[in-house]
């Protein structure tokens, strides 16, 4: 299912702060407190549509909410971005520069009264995500007589692996629990499969929206790794009885969907090769950084780490020893 990851982060990632709860319980408990409490979130809405374009696609899905500012007539826009990539961005603040401009563009052209946006980074990749300053980009020699004519802005970063479960489990009993923890522990299903009581904690399907929810973690889960039917049925014994239900049903979807997509990626397979190889001789040389590679390879940068880190694994190197491998030869074209 290799062709899954992004496009079940993307659809998990509206399931869940999609939804007026979570995306409330995320604003009210994890936005800095200054901000918080300028904004009346007590009537927040969701705002219809994707501002993402095409070209930004490929970094964010978006779920952007609307309320007003305390004591005013004003609106605030609220954009959540799910930071795609299992490497962190070296310079989110040009993507995120293009993702506000973009949208104001749109504002214009439909008319509408432009609206600050609080880009909020929601970030679960196993790399660790050095957050800076912009004016950082153009270096430490830059005089400050010049600060004044570069861009000024800040987005708010969620790096979800940072949390720690206790801190997570810390947050008001909602879904937003849930679908942090998925999100934290979707690259160890092992763990997930073997913690069911940690992930699914707190869930009592009492309702169609609760009973969704769980079909969406269950099937972010199936189709992030290769789970047997054995295991499967492992798995059901330790989840509550209310719960297991779902579990088989969902399973045999998303193995149905997979054979299907199999077909396609049979076809693409060749090409895959030829790539992989391209990518790991660049490698050999030690000479390229990370970029350097995706340039000369013509693949993306998160691919480019994907297939390293395969490679380094099979040189007998675990994940995050092969994730730390690549984050210290990176370091050096820095």
């Amino acid at each position: 299912m290799s062709d899954y990851p992004h496009k079940s982060h993307d659809e998990f990632f509206k399931a869940s702060f999609g939804q007026l709860e979570i995306a409330r319980d995320y604003l009210e408990q994890l936005l800095p407190r200054e901000v918080h409490q300028s904004l009346d979130l007590s009537q927040l809405k969701r705002v219809n549509g994707s501002w993402v374009t095409p070209e930004l696609e490929e970094y964010f899905s978006d779920v952007v909410y609307h309320c007003p500012i305390k004591e005013g007539k004003r609106q605030v826009w609220a954009s959540f971005l799910l930071e795609h990539k299992s490497a962190p961005e070296t310079f989110p603040h040009l993507q995120l520069l293009r993702y506000l401009v973009e949208t104001w563009q749109e504002q214009r052209k439909q008319k509408q009264t432009l609206t600050p946006i609080i880009p909020i980074v929601v970030y679960h990749g196993v790399w660790k995500w050095h957050k800076r300053d912009l004016s950082s980009y153009f270096g430490k020699d830059l005089p400050p007589s010049l600060l004044p004519y570069l861009p000024r802005f800040d987005y708010i970063l969620t790096n979800v692996r940072a949390l720690s479960d206790e801190q997570i489990l810390e947050l008001k009993q909602g879904l937003l629990i849930n679908a942090l923890l998925m999100l934290k522990h979707i690259w160890e299903p092992q763990f997930v499969l073997e913690h069911p009581e940690l992930i699914f904690i707190h869930l009592e399907p009492q309702n169609q929206q609760v009973s969704d929810f769980v079909v969406s973690l269950l099937a972010y889960l199936f189709k992030n790794t290769e789970i047997e039917r054995e295991t499967i049925n492992r798995f059901i014994k330790h989840l509550p009885d209310n719960l297991n239900h779902n579990v088989m049903s969902t399973y045999d979807m998303i193995k149905a969907e997979g054979i299907e997509q199999g077909i396609e990626q049979g076809i693409e397979q060749g090409a895959e090769l030829k790539e992989r190889e391209v990518i790991k001789n660049l490698w050999s040389f030690q000479e390229f950084s990370l970029e350097k590679i995706a340039l000369l390879s013509g693949a993306s940068l998160e691919r480019v780490i994907e297939i390293l880190s395969a490679h380094l694994q099979a040189e007998g190197l675990n994940e995050a020893v092969a994730a730390q491998t690549l984050e210290a030869y990176q370091a050096k074209f820095v």
